[in-house]
């Protein structure tokens, strides 16, 4: 979510107060000032913490709802808001044979989580200093007819302390989204992916259960936090003979 940078110097025009106040909530959200699922304090007491008018507040409040920092629920209050992506991508891996298919239905089973050394590209996509070291997270997506999708999960050391206490004995109750925003305080703002075709090596082939050399689908998959902060570097394996990878914009 690229934000435009203003300054004032020289002879330019002052900032508008809106966006003055736009950009202090905005620092306090990404500060962890109000958690995901919080509400932030009534547009009037906004108003008089900040010395503005109630309308300048009204203002900053709806461009930060528009950028999806913030939403605003009918006689509740504004609120900041979690996980941008849609909970049923969040949750289910989307597989199917035609558009009109429901989504399938499966279990996670957490192969690994363990401490793993730097290596590139994942370091360098993570934007981290050095050889830092990884959480590394593998996971196995299964149905009734046997193995969907193989996950393994990239995270920074440093940004996650005590991951394997915190989260990993939830994770086959809750997607790796869900355990980050609740236990850090982090939510996924957006993702971006490279999609290609790969040769199954052995590891992906057994767990799988297809013959090494197989054409499987492969997802690199980058996914930010606030301030466009990549946490996570994904790699997902995926046979598409019977079933294909569903999207939806």
């Amino acid at each position: 979510m690229a934000r435009s940078k203003a300054h004032q110097r020289g002879g330019e025009a002052p900032l508008p107060a809106y966006y003055r106040l736009q950009m202090e909530l905005l620092r306090g959200i990404e500060n962890g000032r109000w958690a995901p699922g919080e509400a932030i304090p009534p547009e009037r007491k906004i108003a008089e913490d900040f010395g503005v008018s109630l309308g300048t507040v009204n203002r900053a409040l709806a461009n930060l709802v528009n950028d999806g920092y913030l939403k605003r629920i009918q006689g509740k209050g504004t609120f900041v808001a979690g996980t941008t992506i849609p909970l049923e991508s969040v949750r289910y891996t989307r597989l199917r044979r035609d558009f009109s298919d429901p989504d399938p239905r499966f279990k996670i089973k957490v192969l690994s989580l363990e401490e793993a050394p730097g290596f590139q590209p994942a370091n360098r996509l993570l934007k981290m200093r050095g050889a830092g070291k990884l959480w590394k997270v593998r996971r196995l997506f299964v149905n009734r007819k046997g193995p969907l999708m193989y996950y393994v999960s990239y995270l920074p050391q440093r940004l996650f302390k005590d991951l394997d206490k915190i989260i990993g004995p939830l994770m086959e109750k809750m997607t790796l989204y869900e355990g980050i925003e609740k236990k850090y305080g982090l939510p996924t703002i957006f993702n971006q992916e490279l999609f290609s075709a790969v040769a199954a090596d052995q590891e992906v082939a057994d767990l799988l259960q297809a013959e090494v050399g197989m054409p499987v689908l492969k997802i690199e998959m980058l996914s930010f936090t606030y301030k466009e902060k990549p946490y996570e570097y994904r790699i997902s394996y995926c046979i598409t003979d019977d079933t294909k990878m569903f999207r939806e914009m």
